[in-house]
């Protein structure tokens, strides 16, 4: 870590330069807001006061730099504030502040991300790699989940909050008579987000398998968000038009109607891609406008194309007991067909809101971190 080697007033705020040569700059008004004294932060964390309450323009009185490496500000309207320097180092406004990494990958993924579930349930540092890994590839295998009915919602509360659908709490993936969606037939399905007709779209889906005799049924993976790079360096202005113009997504049923309009591709507002919706099944147009509809649907083609490149897909099979979790937004599933004559093939899946499992990370995160300085 970074030491702080000179804090001091500067025009508007607090100039620092760090151990390493490197400098930053806070200003007034964020430091002020940022306090954390017992007067301006409740226990809880969350803030006594509001915006209205703050000076307009804090004014700085003084200055220092404490043993420890905090910086110390006192306030010419009587307050002071005390700032770690870890908090100042985190939190470097000169600086983009860096997205969780992440690794784009293909068919040639030298090991799939896994773990243990005994080992996970009972420790917490094997959890916490096994989450990490998930996130930095947006998929994770759970081996050796006991197969029984219902196990996936209690591996869904315990890595975030399983999210009740029209579904229901937990959902059946078997062949029957007469289906309401082809998920269940013996029909292989094209790589898919799951649901991009709902509002807001499932953050993460777990798959478990329960039975799997019948010949076929390969799950597969695609990393949408490597397909999404590869559309923008190759036919940017194709990229530009699935991430600005909506396409509309519907399921219907007898007991449900749901419908959501939203783009292909979207990105956050530093142009990184966060979320890929593409589901054939369920995709219903789009609404224009009319100059843009036959440029759009080359566009959405050409993403089709790179979808369904051999070199992308990852292709294996679930055994009983393997629990599959994916980023439903990024890592795109589908599956090979089956021969339900031969044999039976029975996954149950839920669905689980994306922050869940973030926050699962980071709590973690300090647990481990705690455990660690009570061991040194």
């Amino acid at each position: 870590m970074r030491r702080i080697v000179l804090a001091e007033p500067e025009k508007g705020g607090v100039a620092a330069t760090w151990s390493d040569g490197t400098t930053s700059f806070w200003p007034a008004i964020w430091l002020r807001d940022q306090c954390a004294c017992s007067q301006c932060r409740h226990p809880s964390g969350q803030r006594l006061f509001e915006i209205g309450d703050l000076p307009e323009h804090p004014r700085i009185e003084r200055v220092t730099t404490q043993g420890d490496g905090s910086v110390r500000v006192a306030w010419t309207e009587g307050h002071v504030s005390i700032y770690p320097a870890a908090f100042l180092y985190e939190h470097n406004l000169k600086t983009r502040r860096a997205a969780a990494p992440i690794t784009l990958w293909g068919a040639d993924l030298a090991a799939l991300p896994e773990g243990d579930w005994a080992a996970i349930a009972r420790d917490p540092a094997a959890e916490l790699a096994w989450l990490e890994a998930y996130h930095r590839y947006g998929f994770g295998l759970l081996r050796n989940v006991p197969a029984r009915p219902g196990m996936v919602a209690e591996v869904g509360d315990r890595l975030g909050f399983v999210r009740t659908t029209n579904y229901g709490r937990l959902f059946d993936v078997i062949s029957v008579p007469d289906p309401n969606n082809l998920a269940n037939t013996a029909l292989g399905l094209g790589v898919h987000s799951d649901n991009p007709y709902r509002d807001p779209t499932p953050g993460v889906q777990l798959l478990h398998c329960l039975v799997s005799d019948a010949p076929g049924g390969d799950s597969i993976l695609v990393d949408g968000f490597a397909a999404a790079e590869q559309l923008r360096t190759e036919a940017p202005g194709q990229f530009d038009l699935l991430a600005r113009v909506p396409a509309n997504f519907r399921f219907a049923d007898k007991d449900a109607d749901l419908q959501a309009r939203r783009p292909l591709i979207c990105v956050d507002v530093e142009g990184r891609i966060a979320a890929i919706h593409f589901n054939n099944r369920s995709f219903a147009g789009i609404d224009g406008p009319v100059e843009l509809v036959e440029p759009w649907y080359a566009a959405y083609r050409n993403f089709a194309r790179l979808l369904k490149q051999p070199e992308r897909a990852l292709a294996f099979r679930l055994a009983p007991g393997d629990l599959l979790v994916m980023e439903n937004e990024r890592a795109l599933h589908g599956r090979t067909a089956f021969d339900a004559n031969l044999g039976r093939r029975h996954l149950q899946g839920c669905y689980v809101d994306k922050d869940g499992l973030e926050s699962r990370m980071r709590v973690l995160r300090r647990h481990v971190a705690d455990a660690q300085r009570a061991a040194q």
